[in-house]
């Protein structure tokens, strides 16, 4: 199965209600919906069985946009934007390199030989 952001979710909604100890029905509780519901939406994001809704057409944009959602913790979430900023921060300072070529080879042009 190929993943995409739908088994990405998926997986991290089941993993995380479950390493939380809450059973479907108790997540159906807690949103007002039916534990089958919950079972169907699971197992729906896990296969990758598209619908057409928001949920699908955000994923759609991840997916073309080459970005995969991430379900963290409401408690932490400010430590990761930052740890996000940081890595944005440092990409937009480091040098960038146009090909493999220009990495590998250094262009030794005629004021480069004079020096030697």
């Amino acid at each position: 199965m190929i993943d995409t952001i739908f088994t990405t979710l998926g997986t991290q909604l089941r993993s995380v209600r479950k390493r939380r100890g809450i059973t479907q029905p108790d997540l159906g509780t807690r949103t007002g919906r039916d534990r089958a519901r919950i079972s169907e939406l699971e197992r729906d994001l896990i296969n990758n069985r598209l619908g057409r809704d928001r949920l699908t057409l955000f994923a759609e944009i991840c997916d073309a946009l080459d970005l995969v959602p991430v379900l963290v913790p409401r408690s932490r979430v400010n430590e990761v934007r930052q740890l996000i900023d940081e890595q944005t921060l440092e990409s937009r300072h480091s040098r960038q390199v146009t090909t493999a070529f220009d990495e590998l080879f250094v262009d030794l042009g005629e004021d480069d030989e004079e020096e030697r």
